[in-house]
């Protein structure tokens, strides 16, 4: 299991790498977002409530949360503040036992879009948790690549639906 919780923690890695290089692409063409990190709730809450912006929950895996809160800075340059919240290791440990990892694809524009995400469902049955993993899974996806590639819950197929413990990607 150690071995798979390291597995897993790479790949929140890689995932919060993305994260970043996205909250740098949106900020605009030419425009670069600085984005400040702080170490607690309550110092994301003071930035946010100095500058009348609201904080988000912005990622969520087995292992973190993390909060984001967007302001524009006098000069115009979009700015960011992010809390990233640790769970505890026993309580991350069952969160990674019931996370499970959906991949869905898509038709797009004559080519074959492929889109991966990691849950955490919640359902009374085995058959039951992985349709709403599905569930979950294709409206993240909707929600974060529709003005890219078109991707709607209805046009995704789900082609792999597996505990994140048992995944072997």
């Amino acid at each position: 299991m150690a071995e798979r919780a390291a597995t897993a923690a790479r790949a929140g890695a890689a995932e919060r790498a993305r994260a970043a290089e996205r909250a740098g692409a949106e900020a605009g063409p030419g425009r670069v977002a600085d984005v400040l990190v702080v170490r607690d709730r309550a110092g994301i809450e003071a930035w946010a409530r100095a500058r009348g912006a609201v904080v988000r929950q912005v990622e969520e895996d087995w292992e973190s949360i993390t909060y984001e809160a967007r302001a524009v800075a006098p000069d115009g340059t979009p700015v960011r503040c992010r809390y990233r919240y640790p769970i505890p290791r026993a309580a991350a440990m069952r969160r990674l036992a019931r996370t499970y990892v959906v991949a869905m694809a898509h038709d797009s524009d004559g080519a074959r879009c492929h889109h991966v995400r990691r849950v955490i469902p919640v359902g009374s049955t085995e058959a039951e948790l992985r349709r709403n993993a599905v569930l979950v899974a294709s409206a993240l996806v909707e929600l974060e690549r529709h003005p890219r590639c078109g991707a709607t819950v209805v046009t995704l197929t789900a082609y792999t639906v597996v505990a994140a413990l048992e995944w072997e990607g």
